[in-house]
């Protein structure tokens, strides 16, 4: 029932448990026996509201309640409408088993080796596809935020608007990092067991799956980089100097064209046109008398253009940013670094590579050449596999550390 499981599903199941448990009972006796459980947890005696239990909080000094329920009936990702344990009805079930909380942690992690072990892979397939949705969401806000900078600069604030959605976005990936790394492994595992040719479908869905939900990982890391700098930019554009548009002044031309219309036309296109109207964002008025004068302002006329032609300047392409030898250089370092198999941290290698002697543009080209690895598409290093670890400070760059495990020996 991890997943949730529908009302006849759940039924049937509590009437079989009954059944097992009282042998005389019949058919239709069982299921009305399931009816009641289902109508106990949904708390149907008391209108289907949430539970209430009181206890003594100590560092209070007073007695408190709280509310919550043991299931959920709630539609699934195919609007199918399924009961689902709540989180506190896990910790009502965890605690009648009388578990250690360090073992009722244990058990949780386990429940999803089990539904692969049980063969239960459309579960499994709609936990990766919720993690999958969960990544676009984020990269969706954080690009909701930055296009909303550039079109207003100075509307989006970065510390409330911005910071809080990459500090959830860098957790979200951290954590479904190694989670999916586990899980393709266990499907892999799986699938080399399967014998049935249905099992073997099922489990190449969802190992597509848990790579393009990968992909999107990697595409949601690159937007987290990017995100600070592109927030800059769009600051910049508050300095810059801005020439009026040939836009008509609202009171000398639109507001009278707008008044000789009848009420009839007035109210059947307002809901359509009255958007436009609307500022970027508002500005900020405390006095009556300024808005009069603010309403009052009139655009002043554009002059008339400038007959300069202006000259046209050759293009001169950019020097490469970092030269081919030294390209070669770093890239044979780091190839020799992943020739045995083991851990390495990204701040690790970049000061072996200071202590072997590489100057700033040179660890500067290994710091991008190593988080290009982040993405399997990027990456030329196939028999590694790179995961989020904590952060790192270095004179050099500074930012995600990340951890590279080399499962190749050449010298074998």
């Amino acid at each position: 029932m991890n997943m949730g499981c529908t009302e006849d599903e759940v039924v049937t199941h509590l009437a079989n448990v009954a059944a097992r448990m009282k042998p005389s009972l019949t058919f239709p006796l069982a299921r009305k026996v399931a009816e009641i459980v289902i109508d106990t947890l949904d708390n149907k005696v008391k209108g289907y509201k949430e539970f209430e239990f009181e206890y003594f909080d100590a560092n209070e000094g007073q007695m408190r309640s709280i509310r919550f329920r043991l299931v959920s009936y709630e539609p699934d990702l195919e609007d199918v409408y399924r009961y689902r344990p709540t989180s506190e009805g896990y910790l009502v079930y965890l605690g009648m088993l009388d578990m250690a909380p360090e073992d009722a942690q244990v058990v949780m992690e386990k429940m999803l080796d089990v539904l692969l072990k049980r063969g239960a892979f459309d579960a499994a397939l709609e936990v990766a596809k919720r993690a999958r949705k969960l990544s676009l969401e984020y990269r969706q806000l954080i690009g909701d935020r930055l296009n909303q900078a550039i079109r207003a600069p100075g509307s989006v604030k970065w510390v409330t608007d911005v910071a809080v959605k990459l500090a959830g976005a860098r957790s979200h990936v951290q954590e479904r990092q190694a989670e999916d790394q586990r899980m393709e492994e266990a499907v892999r595992d799986a699938v080399i067991k399967a014998e049935e040719p249905k099992a073997r479908r099922d489990l190449s869905q969802l190992l597509k799956t848990l790579q393009g939900a990968g992909l999107i990982r990697a595409y949601l890391v690159n937007d987290i980089l990017v995100a600070p700098q592109r927030f800059l930019d769009a600051q910049k554009a508050v300095f810059r100097a801005k020439r009026a548009g040939s836009l008509p002044d609202l009171e000398s031309r639109l507001f009278p064209q707008l008044l000789g219309l009848s009420s009839d036309i007035l109210a059947a296109n307002g809901e359509f046109v009255v958007s436009a109207f609307h500022p970027p964002s508002w500005p900020k008025v405390y006095d009556l008398n300024s808005v009069f004068s603010l309403l009052l302002e009139r655009r002043a006329e554009d002059g008339p253009p400038e007959d300069d032609t202006g000259e046209i300047t050759p293009h001169v392409p950019y020097p490469e940013r970092f030269p081919k030898e030294l390209i070669l250089k770093v890239e044979a370092w780091i190839t020799h670094q992943f020739e045995r198999s083991g851990t390495y941290q990204l701040d690790e290698l970049l000061l072996k590579g200071s202590e072997a002697g590489f100057d700033l543009d040179m660890l500067h080209f290994a710091v991008i050449r190593l988080f290009r690895c982040y993405a399997p598409t990027e990456s030329t290093f196939p028999y590694v596999s790179v995961e989020a670890n904590g952060r790192f400070v270095l004179d050099v760059a500074s930012g995600t550390n990340l951890q590279f495990v080399s499962k190749k020996d050449f010298n074998e």
